[in-house]
């Protein structure tokens, strides 16, 4: 049975993207944590995909949002770049995404991008 190893999120996509505005390093912080809690979440995804199709391709899913001014909502979540091209990992991931939110909302809305990368070993 093919295992999921803990796949690492790609944080220089966040924090160096060009022409993005990712707010203050205490955002970008708050960001890059809640996209941690939710990775274990997008990691069962792809095992069920994987058990589905063990041809499946590691790879990474890209991501851009905002998160809300006010509320810390992340919303308008779209994929931006899936190189593992299955649909109900690339649902799982906007569903999952945007159920996120700051603790500490940002003074105006702020536009994130974001990546994770998925691996799977035998």
């Amino acid at each position: 049975m093919t295992k999921l190893i803990a796949s690492s999120i790609v944080i220089a996509t966040l924090v160096a993207g060009a022409g993005c505005k990712t707010g203050s390093p205490e955002v970008r912080k708050s960001i890059i944590a809640q996209m941690q809690t939710t990775k274990p979440r997008l990691d069962g995804c792809y095992q069920i995909a994987l058990a589905r199709n063990r041809k499946l391709p590691n790879g990474m899913i890209t991501v851009e949002l905002i998160a809300e001014a006010g509320t810390g909502r992340f919303k308008n979540v779209l994929i931006r770049r899936d190189e593992i091209q299955d649909p109900q990992v690339r649902q799982c991931v906007i569903t999952e995404v945007g159920r996120l939110k700051l603790d500490k909302p940002p003074s105006s809305n702020t536009q994130i991008p974001y990546a994770f990368r998925f691996t799977a070993v035998n």
